[in-house]
């Protein structure tokens, strides 16, 4: 067998030539005098893309020499040119293809029945998903601000609602007039227990709502995660009882809240539905002039809360004191800042004193309550 021996120079600028060179003549033994990292890398192209032949590759090189140090540096810009390159990649903007289709949302619409011949007209339910009018619009659902880093506001855009964003302090979702939803994670329900800040929250929600919700919804992330020590995971430890203990204080102080648990956010999301079936959309407006560190009464253009808008800051009872007066004996919260605030009355002792008429009280209260806290007050607890 013949065995041919080719002397060829690797040039830079002839990256090509070299690669035709081995298609050409298919050598089985590659013998470097001077290391060049770019021959290199074409051999090893050459060799990859003909794994079946025999190729073995030498070359020749002094140790800790010249052409050695040169060969390790070439080694580490290429090494530093593929890290860049990485980092480059990863700070690319790459166009994305997002699933923009919505459905449509859920509504009940009155109907008049066909059957119906001069007599009373009846009234049919149904959902018009299929027949509903193109340029019906959305219904509307005002979102706070602060919920967006949450998956709810998308589902709930996804399945065709209005998503309003803004800046509302009380409730998380206004989904009517009457109706608000304070959204809680369970880590944020853990914290919140603790602090006290769901019970002021449920409290100004039960102030200017009619149904007020809290929403206690779960995710995918608590099923294999401890949250603040698993109060609601089912954890038994001390620390846990006093939180569920906490959480059903909660409800019993406010018993016309609404308690809802929700797995994820896509079933908040279809319970969300279920509430805004046939209601009145929400008022923007109201929902944004609704603050939490003042009590306004609802009925709108009313003279006393224009006058107290101009007066600025006023004097206001303890929390503690409006909680045990609404919850004990019935009054409002706007009934017990009037009793407070325009009469001689600033504590509970002055309240509960002998020197205090029903009469008195039945001025700022009505007078079935005035008299309820009269006979508390002159009761004797002594009497078996």
């Amino acid at each position: 067998m013949d065995t041919e021996l080719i002397i060829c120079t690797a040039r830079e600028r002839e990256r090509y030539t070299l690669l035709k060179l081995l298609e050409q003549k298919k050598p089985n033994f590659i013998v470097l005098y001077t290391m060049s990292l770019q021959t290199l890398r074409q051999i090893e192209i050459y060799r990859s893309t003909h794994s079946k032949r025999h190729l073995q590759v030498y070359w020749l090189q002094y140790r800790e020499s010249t052409e050695e140090s040169r060969y390790l540096e070439s080694i580490n810009r290429e090494t530093l040119s593929f890290e860049k390159l990485i980092r480059e990649q990863g700070t690319l903007v790459i166009a994305r293809n997002f699933n923009v289709e919505r459905e449509e949302a859920p509504r009940l619409k009155l109907k008049g029945s066909t059957r119906d011949g001069g007599g009373a007209s009846r009234q049919l339910f149904e959902d018009p998903r299929d027949q509903m009018d193109e340029n019906a619009e959305r219904p509307k659902i005002i979102v706070d601000m602060r919920e967006f880093n949450s998956e709810l506001p998308t589902i709930l855009y996804t399945k065709g609602y209005n998503v309003i964003a803004t800046t509302i302090e009380i409730g998380d979702y206004i989904l009517s007039p009457e109706i608000a939803i304070e959204r809680k994670a369970l880590d944020d329900l853990t914290q919140s227990l603790q602090s006290g800040r769901v019970f002021k929250q449920i409290e100004q929600m039960l102030e200017f709502y009619d149904c007020a919700v809290l929403l206690i919804e779960s995710n995918r992330k608590f099923e294999t995660k401890i949250v603040n020590g698993g109060p609601f995971q089912g954890e038994l430890s001390r620390h846990c009882r006093e939180i569920r203990a906490i959480f059903c204080s909660l409800i019993r102080t406010n018993p016309k809240m609404r308690c809802v648990w929700a797995i994820s956010p896509a079933s908040s999301a279809e319970f969300f539905s279920e509430l805004k079936l046939n209601a009145p959309e929400p008022d923007v407006a109201k929902a944004v002039s609704l603050k939490s560190n003042q009590v306004e009464s609802q009925e709108e253009g009313s003279e006393e809360s224009a006058g107290q808008k101009k007066k600025g800051k006023q004097w206001k009872p303890n929390s503690t004191v409006v909680r045990t007066l609404t919850q004990n004996f019935g009054l409002k919260t706007q009934e017990v800042h009037n009793l407070f605030e325009k009469s001689s009355i600033k504590t509970l002792a002055d309240l509960f004193s002998s020197d205090v008429s029903s009469s008195l009280l039945s001025e700022y209260i009505p007078s079935t309550k005035a008299e309820l806290i009269k006979t508390v007050s002159s009761f004797d607890f002594r009497k078996k």
